[in-house]
């Protein structure tokens, strides 16, 4: 399988760049309609991402104690297939925009501290730190193979991106710079959900290239 990581590399970066492309090519002149709203093409890619890297998180913790290179580490692929469950659902049905338009923004709730967010526009800000809090948990996890920490520290810096982008008031905005915006921040999105499940994937390769040469080391004795 040594040339199983490349390619993983290979098809996630040309499903990050081909995929936003076909969107804007789709509905051109209007480009920015299949990507910067919500519950578009786009942001059901954004789920499909997710579920895949959910699904690969709890194959992870299935091979994991086969391996024989650290069953102790379960816990965060638990908690990762269940963050990146709960990340499509909301990705697939704008539950928190949903929160957001229907209960905060319209009573002006909103974080004294934050000024530069619009009311009831900080619930992802707060997905944002418990996934900063639980970092650590996930870097021992890929603490061993290289490429997936690589992955992500890639998926970090862009997520952080992407939730810098979307916590900005859209009402300080022209029209035409919002569209960027919003265009600009779901791509980000796009390509961090895919880091990730490059760092998922690429993690579940190296376990797989250690049990094909574990089994081949006994067969040959």
């Amino acid at each position: 399988m040594s040339g199983t990581r490349p390619r993983v590399v290979a098809a996630l970066v040309t499903l990050g760049v081909v995929w936003p492309a076909l969107l804007v090519v789709g509905q051109w002149p209007r480009w920015w309609q299949w990507i910067g709203s919500e519950q578009t093409p786009m942001t059901w890619m954004q789920s499909v991402v997710l579920v895949l890297a959910a699904a690969g998180s709890l194959l992870v913790a299935l091979v994991l104690p086969l391996s024989g290179t650290g069953g102790r580490r379960l816990r965060p692929w638990w908690l990762l297939g269940a963050g990146f469950a709960a990340l499509a659902v909301d990705e697939r049905f704008a539950l928190h925009e949903r929160v957001r338009d229907g209960v905060l923004a319209p009573r002006g709730i909103e974080v004294p501290f934050l000024p530069w967010v619009a009311p009831g526009d900080f619930l992802i800000l707060g997905v944002a730190v418990t996934g900063l809090v639980l970092l650590p948990q996930v870097w021992a996890a890929v603490t061993d193979d290289r490429a997936a920490r690589t992955a992500l520290v890639v998926a970090v810096v862009l997520g952080l991106v992407a939730v810098g982008v979307d916590s900005i008031d859209p009402g300080t905005w022209t029209v035409q710079q919002e569209r960027l915006q919003q265009t600009g921040e779901e791509v980000v999105e796009l390509w961090c959900g895919l880091a990730l499940l490059g760092c998922v994937t690429l993690r579940l390769v190296g376990l797989l290239e250690t049990l094909v040469g574990t089994d081949r080391h006994v067969l040959t004795r």
